[in-house]
């Protein structure tokens, strides 16, 4: 059987990150009742996809050197931008998909303990709320690799994680538990908001209100009637 390699391995030159972990019962405590090295204490934040890092390397780009071009400010106004999902397509959007599961994963891992907060489940795709979250959290998170100060992590830290895990519980509550994902709660009010019948009655409201905005405009600015009773107006609205 062959030993792990540790820090104390005589001619051990290495990184700490390149000690092999101990198997599953072989770790003995040190002479100071500290357990030896097993491994990485903390693992890194998955990197994104060479698309996904692309484009946010120029929209951040641009925040230094905004461009001053009228077509140039075009463009940068249709790039995609990962943490809206909704703009992606094509193969960011596939880098996406597969980036951001590393990220729910590193998260639940890396950031969260015990049970008391849900953490990111399994079945986050889906979860709309879920994904547009996740998207701004794992960018937000990877902008901070651009700091050269801590600052940018530590608000990350501080406000962007715990407003997540927030917003988290509050949204899924204790629903999908491991392998239990669960239908959207409000899935009936949803369907009967984009109802046909619905959709209908509010055009009409739509239609009505421009109507007697109209109106209003018109006796408004009728020429020779600027002795008008507010009340009248009050009354036509």
């Amino acid at each position: 059987m062959t030993t792990p390699t540790t820090l104390t391995t005589p001619g051990f030159t290495g990184h700490p990150s390149e000690v092999v972990a101990r198997r599953p019962g072989s770790a003995t405590p040190t002479g100071n009742g500290m357990m030896p090295p097993a491994g990485l204490m903390v693992r890194p934040f998955p990197e994104p996809g060479p698309t996904i890092r692309t484009a946010m390397e120029q929209l951040q780009q641009a925040t230094i050197e905004p461009p001053g071009d009228e077509e140039e400010l075009r463009e940068l106004a249709q790039m995609p931008r990962p943490w809206d999902p909704g703009t992606c397509s094509g193969k960011m959007r596939a880098e996406l998909w597969a980036w951001l599961d590393l990220v729910a994963m590193w998260v639940n891992e890396q950031h969260l303990w015990n049970v008391t907060r849900p953490g990111i489940p399994e079945c986050w795709p889906a979860h709309p709320h879920l994904v547009h979250d996740l998207a701004v959290l794992a960018c937000s998170r990877y902008y901070t690799s651009f700091a050269v100060s801590p600052a940018a992590l530590e608000d990350w830290h501080r406000y962007g994680l715990p407003g997540f895990l927030e917003r988290l519980r509050d949204r899924l509550g204790d629903g999908c538990q491991p392998s239990k994902h669960q239908p959207r709660p409000r899935r009936e009010r949803d369907e009967s908001h984009a109802s046909t019948r619905a959709r209908r009655d509010r055009q009409q409201r739509y239609r009505d209100d421009a109507d007697q905005a109209g109106e209003l405009a018109t006796v408004v600015d009728a020429p020779g009637d600027t002795r008008r009773d507010p009340d009248d107006l009050h009354e036509r609205w």
